[in-house]
């Protein structure tokens, strides 16, 4: 898992260091994707391991806070992505261009 969720961020850096901005709100996405599988497998999901404040009687239960955190973060970082992708088509539509580095030769036009 170690892996996939570094091959995440590494795909998502290479995407925000292109110049586009549909490329960066899919950089963003990569990197929630790779935050929220780095949250699950910090959480320590394990048949073995019992939850917190549960004792030893119940060890086929989970602790259900990293589940939690990550399905309130996939809901914020899906309504984000589509805030930057509102963003992104204004700015195209405005500018005709989604580079950032042409916006401000566009903007003088």
């Amino acid at each position: 898992m170690a892996v996939v969720v570094g091959a995440l961020f590494a795909a998502g850096t290479y995407m925000l260091l292109r110049p586009s901005l549909i490329r960066v709100v899919m950089g963003f996405g990569l990197y929630s994707n790779a935050a929220n599988l780095l949250l699950m497998t910090c959480g320590g999901y394990s048949r073995a391991a019992a939850p917190p404040f549960v004792g030893e009687t119940a060890p086929t239960f989970m602790d259900p806070l990293p589940p939690d955190i990550v399905l309130t973060a996939i809901v914020i970082s899906f309504a984000v992505g589509a805030l930057l992708l509102i963003i992104s088509y204004r700015v195209y539509r405005d500018h005709d261009t989604d580079n950032p580095e042409n916006l401000e030769k566009a903007a003088r036009a």
